[in-house]
C-alpha cells in the first residue's frame, strides 16, 4: 500500500517536473506577445512607509507575477493596457495603472472585509460570510510553545474554549465550541459523550489527536465554523467544525525560514503542606480526640509522638517535592522553505517538539514533516500533492500499584510526611504505623525505588497522511466559465505503540526506630544494618505487555463548482459526493512473571501469556449541495443540503439529510446608509438556521449481539467448585432497531459592524440550538424496571436546548507614525434548558429536572458552626429536635465536628418537602452555588507595536461562580488513620483541638485550641460533608500569556544574508491575581489538588528567514 503511494507522489512530481525551465519563466510567449509587454518596476509600501515584503503584484487577467523583496521592490513584465493588481494578507487590495517606479502605498484592512476565509469545501471573502465564522492566524499563536495546538487557541476567539495541555508533557488537550458538552454529557451507555468538534485539515476529515499534532509554522490559518454553516459537514458537524488550511508554496525564488524556541517549564504554583512538627501535631490531636468508645489511654499514648520527638521533628523536613521536583527544558524548531514559478510551488517544512518531565523519568517529543507542491499543468488544469505525518514518543516510570492512578508519582511526593526519609543506609524506605505494623497498598509505595528500577511506560504514536487533488476549470469556454470540477483523494494510516515493563521492587521497613516512643527514623542512635531493615517485594506490575493500534482511513471527494459573475449579480454553486471509510485494528499481548534480567520480550519471562485483538470497520457516503447568490454584495443567500450514510444504524435508518439557510445584509451598502448614518462605516446582518444530526451510538446496537465467556457455562459433573465448566454464552444490551441519526436545529442571528473609521469593531452573536430525538438510555429512569433482565441501549428521545450570547469588541489603532496597538475584547452568556430524558421516580436536589439547566450549581449542608464544647452539642439537640445526625446519635456527636443546619424533611409523593424533622441527612442540602462553573467572564487579547519592538498580551476574567475547597484537601479514604502515611494542606496548622494532648510521661505535647479555625479530622466522616464551611469563590483573574518582541533592523540582517530576525521572550500562564483558598495553600489556576499541575513556561524565540 505505501508502495503506491510512493509511486504516486513519483508521478505527480515528474508530471511537474516536465515543465521546462522555459515555461516556468514564461520565456515561451509567442514574439508577437512580447513586442506588446513592457518591464514596469516599483516599491510596494505601508502607510508608515515600511516596505510591504511578501506582497503580491500580478497584471490584471493574466497569470504572470511576481512578490516583493525584502526592500519591497518588484519587477514584472505587464501586457499593454493590463493593470496591477497588488495584495497583501492584512492590507485592502489595490487595481492600479502601471508606471515604471511607481510606489505604491497599502492600507491596512482595519475591517478585514476583503481577506479570504476558508469554509466548507471552499473559500469565502469575510464580507460575503453568512454564518458565525471566524478566523484564528498563526501569528497571534507562532510564539507559545505547546506541545497540542488546542492548548494554543484558549480565549482567542468567542464560544471557543480550550482545557488540558499546559500540565503533564504529553497531556492531551480538548477543544469545545459553544455548549456540546451538554448535549453530549447525556449520551449513557451505548452512546458516545465526546464533545470534540469535528476536525478537517485540508479539506481531509480528521481527529483531535491529528490536530493537537499540528506545528503552529505548518498552519496556514484556522478557521472555527459554530452554528449552521457547519451543516456542509453534515452528520458529523454538530458539535461544530475546526477547519484547518496548511501552508502552500508561495510564486518566487526559495525562501527559508527557522523559528526555534529555548525555555523552561515550571509549577504554576507549589501546594503548600504542613511541616514534619505540625503534621506530628495534628495527629496527635487526631488520634487522641474522644469518641464514643473511647479507649484506654495508654493504648491512645502508644499511638502519639512524644514530646522528644516533636522536638526532633521541628529540624526534619523531607520534602521530596522539592527535593526531586526541578525546572525542566522544552524546546521547539521548525525549519520551511517554499517557493516557485507561476507553473509550480512548492512548500516543505520539518519541526521538532521536546519537553522534559519535572519529576523522574519523564519525556515527551515529537517530529513532524510536511511537504507539497501545487503545480499549474496548463492554464485550465491543476493537480496537488501534500505529504504530512508525525512521530511522537513518551516515556515515564511504570507505577504499577493497584490503585494508584497517573498521579500517584506526583502526589506522594507532594502528600510525603516530612518526617520519614526515602533512603535509609542506602536502602528505599517506606513507613510503617506508629506500632510498626507492615506497611501496606500504596503505602508500599516508594518514588525513588521506582525511578531506579527497569519499570517502564513507552507510547510511540506515528501518523502519515497523504492528500492529493486534481482540478480542471472550464473557463477557456464562455457558456462554461467559472465551472471546475475537482477530484481529491486523502489517505491517513496510524499507529499506536506501547511497551510496558513492570517487574517488583524491594522497599524495606525500620524494625527498630528511634525517639521515647520508637516512632522516628533518624538521630543518633538510629540503626540502618541490615539486621534492622526488613526487605519487602512489592509487584509493580508483574508484567511484560505489548499494544499496537493501527487504523487506516481514506476519504474521496468529487466536487463541481460554478462561481460567476453577472453585473451586480454574484452567484456560486457546489455539488461534492464524499466517501470515506476507516478500519482499525488492535492487538494486546501480556506474559506475567518476569525475570529480574528481563529485556522486554517475552521470552524473559515465565509466566502465563495472554492476547487479546479486535477489529472495526465504518464507512460513509455523502452527497454535499451548496448555493451561494449575493447582489452587490450587499444581500448575500446561502443554501446548504447534505446527506448522509452511516452503518452504525440498520439498513432501513442508514441516511440522513441535513439542510441549512442563511443570509445576509450589508445594510451599509444601501445608499441612505451612506448618506444619514455617519457614525457607522459598517453594518451587516447575518442569519442562518440548519438542521445538523449525529450518529453519536456504538455501532451494531441496532442488532442482537452475543458474548461468549470461557468458564462461565454449564456444570459437568456433581461438584460446582472442581468439576469443568464450559463456554457460556450471555445476551448483550437490548437492541434497538429503529436508532437513527439525532437532530440539532441550529439557529444564529449576527451583527457585524464597524465604527469610527474602522478602528472600532462589534461583533455580536445571538444562538439557539435545539437538539431534539438525543440518544439517551433508560438506565434508572420510571418507565425502566430492573426486573427487565437486560441493559437498555441508547434510544432516541431525549431533548436539550442550548443558547447564548457572544460580544466582540475590537480597536485598532494608530499614534503618529512609529505606534500601533489593538486591543479585542471577547465576552458572553450562555445557558441552557433539558426539555426531556429519562427521569427517575424521585428526582433529587441536585439531580437534573425539567425546563431547568443541567448545571444544577454546588449543593451540599449549611453550615453554622462548629460544636465547641459539649454543652453547645446538647443545646443544637435539645433546641432544634435533633434525633439523628448524618447517622448518629447524640454520644457519636463530639466537639471538633461542623454544625449543620436542619432544613427539611422527607419528600412527598408530589415532590413537595415536609419541614425540618430533627435528621440532618440528604434532605436538608441547599444550593451553595446556583451554578458549578462561573457564569460571566471575558478575555482581554491586546498588542502594541513602536518601531522595532511589539508587546502582545492575553487577559482572562472569570466571576459568578462559587467553588468547593478540593476534597481531597480534608477527606482520606482509608479514615483518619491515613493521616499519618498522608500529609495535608498547611491550613490544617490550625485544626481544633478540645484538650491537652499529653504523652506517656504527662508531657504536653499540642495545647487545648477551642477557637480554632478548622475542625478536627478525626471526624471527617462529618466534617468532609460538601457544606458552605468549604465554600470559597471561584473568581479568576489571570495574566495568561505575555510576549516582548524585537525585530533587528535589516541593515544588520543584510550584512549577514538574512532577510529578517525577530527576537521573543514569551512567558506563559504569566500570572494568577486569585487564590481564595484558606492559608493560600494552593492556586485554582495551577490544577487539581495531588495532581501534576500546570505549568508556567518560559520561553525565548528567534524567527529567521533568508
Amino acid at each position: 500500500m505505501q508502495t503506491r503511494y510512493i509511486l504516486y507522489s513519483v508521478c505527480l512530481a515528474a508530471m511537474c517536473a516536465s515543465v521546462s525551465p522555459l515555461e516556468a519563466h514564461g520565456s515561451n510567449t509567442p514574439a508577437t506577445q512580447q513586442q506588446h509587454t513592457r518591464t514596469i518596476k516599483g516599491t510596494v509600501v505601508d502607510e508608515t512607509g515600511m516596505p510591504v515584503i511578501g506582497a503580491s503584484v500580478k497584471a490584471e487577467g493574466t497569470t504572470a507575477g511576481v512578490i516583493t523583496d525584502i526592500d519591497g521592490h518588484f519587477t514584472l513584465q505587464v501586457p499593454a493596457n493590463a493593470k496591477l493588481v497588488i495584495s497583501y494578507i492584512g492590507y485592502i487590495s489595490q487595481t492600479v495603472a502601471p508606471q515604471d517606479g511607481m510606489k505604491v502605498t497599502l492600507r491596512e484592512d482595519m475591517m478585514k472585509l476583503d481577506e479570504v476565509v476558508v469554509v466548507g469545501y471552499g473559500t469565502q471573502k469575510m464580507k460575503n460570510v453568512t454564518g458565525a465564522i471566524e478566523v484564528i492566524k498563526p501569528d497571534e499563536i507562532k510564539d507559545l510553545s505547546v506541545g497540542n495546538l488546542s492548548a494554543a487557541l484558549g480565549g482567542l476567539i468567542n464560544g471557543l474554549s480550550s482545557s488540558g495541555g499546559f500540565g503533564r508533557p504529553g497531556e492531551a488537550a480538548t477543544l469545545q465550541i459553544r455548549q456540546a458538552k451538554v448535549a453530549s454529557a447525556y449520551a449513557g451507555k451505548g452512546g458516545e459523550t465526546s464533545a470534540s468538534p469535528l476536525y478537517v485539515i485540508d479539506d481531509f476529515v480528521t481527529d483531535e489527536e491529528a490536530f493537537n499534532n499540528l506545528d503552529a509554522d505548518e498552519v496556514e490559518s484556522i478557521t472555527v465554523l459554530k452554528d449552521a454553516s457547519a451543516a456542509v459537514y453534515g452528520a458529523r458537524a454538530a458539535q461544530g467544525v475546526v477547519l484547518v488550511k496548511t501552508k502552500r508554496g508561495q510564486v518566487g525564488a526559495p525562501k527559508i525560514s527557522y523559528s526555534g524556541q529555548f525555555g523552561v517549564t515550571d509549577a504554576v504554583y507549589r501546594t503548600k503542606m504542613l511541616s514534619a512538627y505540625d503534621q506530628g501535631a495534628i495527629w496527635n490531636a487526631i488520634r487522641a480526640a474522644r469518641t464514643s468508645t473511647d479507649e484506654e489511654s495508654s493504648e491512645v499514648q502508644k499511638d502519639l509522638f512524644q514530646a522528644d520527638e516533636l522536638a526532633a521533628m521541628r529540624g526534619l523536613n523531607y520534602d521530596l517535592l522539592d527535593q526531586e521536583w526541578k525546572a525542566a527544558f522544552t524546546q521547539r524548531h521548525s525549519l520551511n522553505i517554499n517557493g516557485g514559478t507561476e507553473k509550480a510551488t512548492y512548500f516543505a517544512g520539518i519541526s521538532y517538539f521536546d519537553q522534559d518531565g519535572n519529576i523522574g523519568r519523564l519525556n515527551y517529543d515529537r517530529w513532524n514533516f510536511r511537504a507539497g507542491v501545487n503545480a499549474n499543468i496548463s492554464k485550465w488544469f491543476k493537480a496537488s500533492l501534500q505529504l504530512s505525518g508525525d512521530y511522537g514518543e513518551t516515556n515515564k516510570a511504570k507505577n504499577g500499584l493497584s490503585g494508584g492512578g497517573t498521579d500517584l508519582d506526583f502526589n506522594t511526593l507532594l502528600t510525603h510526611p516530612r518526617w520519614v526519609p526515602d533512603y535509609v543506609g542506602g536502602m528505599p524506605l517506606v513507613q510503617s504505623g506508629m506500632q510498626n505494623e507492615p506497611p501496606t497498598d500504596l503505602n508500599l509505595y516508594n518514588f525513588s525505588a521506582v525511578q531506579n528500577s527497569p519499570d517502564n511506560i513507552e507510547n510511540q504514536s506515528s501518523n502519515m497522511t497523504i492528500n492529493s487533488s486534481v482540478e480542471y476549470d472550464f473557463g477557456w469556454s464562455n457558456l462554461l466559465k467559472g465551472l471546475k470540477l475537482k477530484a481529491t483523494y486523502s489517505r491517513s494510516i496510524s499507529n499506536d505503540k506501547g511497551n510496558e515493563t513492570g517487574t517488583s521492587v524491594t522497599v524495606y521497613q525500620m524494625l527498630n526506630r528511634t525517639g521515647s516512643g520508637a516512632h522516628l527514623y533518624t538521630g543518633a542512635d538510629a540503626d540502618y544494618s541490615e539486621n534492622n531493615l526488613r526487605p519487602i517485594e512489592v509487584n509493580n506490575g508483574n508484567n511484560l505487555s505489548r499494544s499496537n493500534i493501527k487504523s487506516d482511513n481514506y476519504q474521496v471527494n468529487l466536487t463541481a463548482s460554478y462561481a460567476r459573475e453577472f453585473g451586480l449579480h454574484n452567484v456560486s454553486a457546489l455539488f461534492s459526493i464524499e466517501k470515506s471509510e476507516a478500519e482499525t485494528e488492535d492487538v494486546l499481548a501480556r506474559v506475567s512473571d518476569p525475570y529480574k534480567f528481563t529485556d522486554g520480550s517475552s521470552k524473559s519471562a515465565y509466566g502465563a501469556p495472554y492476547a487479546n485483538f479486535g477489529r472495526s470497520e465504518s464507512g460513509m457516503l455523502s452527497y454535499v449541495g451548496r448555493l451561494n447568490y449575493s447582489y452587490a454584495d450587499r444581500y448575500l443567500f446561502e443554501f446548504l443540503i447534505r446527506s448522509d450514510a452511516s452503518t452504525k444504524f440498520a439498513p432501513k435508518n442508514y441516511w440522513g439529510t441535513f439542510p441549512s439557510f442563511s443570509a445576509g445584509w450589508v445594510v451599509s451598502e444601501e445608499g441612505w446608509f451612506k448618506d444619514h448614518v455617519k457614525f457607522m462605516d459598517f453594518l451587516k446582518v447575518r442569519l442562518s438556521f440548519g438542521i445538523l444530526g449525529k450518529d453519536n451510538i456504538q455501532p451494531w446496537r441496532w442488532t442482537q449481539l452475543y458474548n461468549v465467556d470461557q468458564g462461565k457455562g454449564a456444570v459437568f459433573g456433581n461438584n460446582s467448585q472442581m468439576s469443568d465448566k464450559g463456554p457460556g454464552s450471555k445476551t448483550g444490551d437490548a437492541p434497538n432497531p429503529d436508532a437513527h441519526w439525532d437532530k440539532s436545529y441550529k439557529t444564529n442571528l449576527g451583527f457585524d459592524m464597524r465604527f469610527l473609521n474602522s478602528r472600532l469593531s462589534v461583533n455580536l452573536d445571538a444562538y439557539l440550538d435545539k437538539n431534539r430525538d438525543m440518544f439517551m438510555n433508560r438506565t434508572g429512569a420510571s418507565n425502566f424496571p430492573s426486573t427487565v433482565g437486560t441493559q437498555p441501549t441508547a434510544e432516541n428521545f431525549g431533548a436539550i436546548d442550548a443558547w447564548g450570547v457572544e460580544l466582540s469588541l475590537g480597536w485598532r489603532d494608530n499614534i503618529g507614525k512609529d505606534f500601533k496597538y489593538h486591543v479585542k475584547v471577547n465576552t458572553g452568556y450562555s445557558d441552557n434548558r433539558i426539555k426531556k430524558m429519562a427521569w427517575p421516580n424521585r428526582i433529587e436536589l441536585d439531580g437534573a429536572r425539567p425546563n431547568e439547566r443541567s448545571d444544577r450549581g454546588t449543593w451540599g449542608y449549611e453550615c453554622i458552626g462548629m460544636f465547641r464544647s459539649y454543652q453547645e452539642i446538647q443545646e443544637y439537640f435539645t433546641t432544634y429536635g435533633i434525633t439523628n445526625y448524618l447517622g448518629n446519635t447524640i454520644k457519636d456527636v463530639h466537639p471538633g465536628m461542623l454544625i449543620y443546619r436542619d432544613i427539611r424533611g422527607a419528600q412527598n409523593q408530589d415532590g413537595t418537602w415536609q419541614t425540618a424533622d430533627g435528621i440532618i441527612n440528604d434532605n436538608d442540602r441547599i444550593e451553595i452555588s446556583h451554578r458549578a462553573s462561573n457564569t460571566y467572564g471575558f478575555t482581554v487579547n491586546l498588542g502594541a507595536e513602536w518601531k522595532s519592538l511589539s508587546l502582545s498580551a492575553q487577559f482572562n476574567a472569570n466571576w459568578g461562580g462559587y467553588d468547593l475547597v478540593d476534597k481531597a484537601a480534608y477527606y482520606l479514604k482509608k479514615g483518619y488513620k491515613d493521616v499519618l502515611y498522608t500529609n495535608m494542606p498547611s491550613f490544617w496548622s490550625d485544626m481544633f483541638v478540645y484538650e491537652d494532648i499529653k504523652d506517656a510521661q504527662g508531657n504536653v505535647t499540642v495545647p487545648a485550641n477551642r477557637d480554632a479555625r478548622f475542625p478536627n479530622l478525626r471526624y471527617m466522616d462529618v466534617n468532609s460533608q460538601a457544606s458552605t464551611f468549604w465554600k470559597v469563590s471561584a473568581t479568576s483573574i489571570s495574566l495568561r500569556n505575555i510576549t516582548l518582541a524585537y525585530t533587528l533592523p535589516k541593515d544588520w540582517t543584510s550584512l549577514v544574508g538574512i532577510e529578517s530576525c525577530r527576537l521573543n521572550f514569551t512567558c506563559q500562564n504569566a500570572i494568577s491575581f486569585t487564590s481564595p483558598y484558606p492559608d493560600h495553600f494552593m492556586n485554582p489556576w495551577a490544577g487539581a489538588y495531588g495532581k501534576y499541575p500546570n505549568l508556567r513556561k518560559y520561553t525565548l524565540g528567534v524567527n529567521i528567514s533568508f
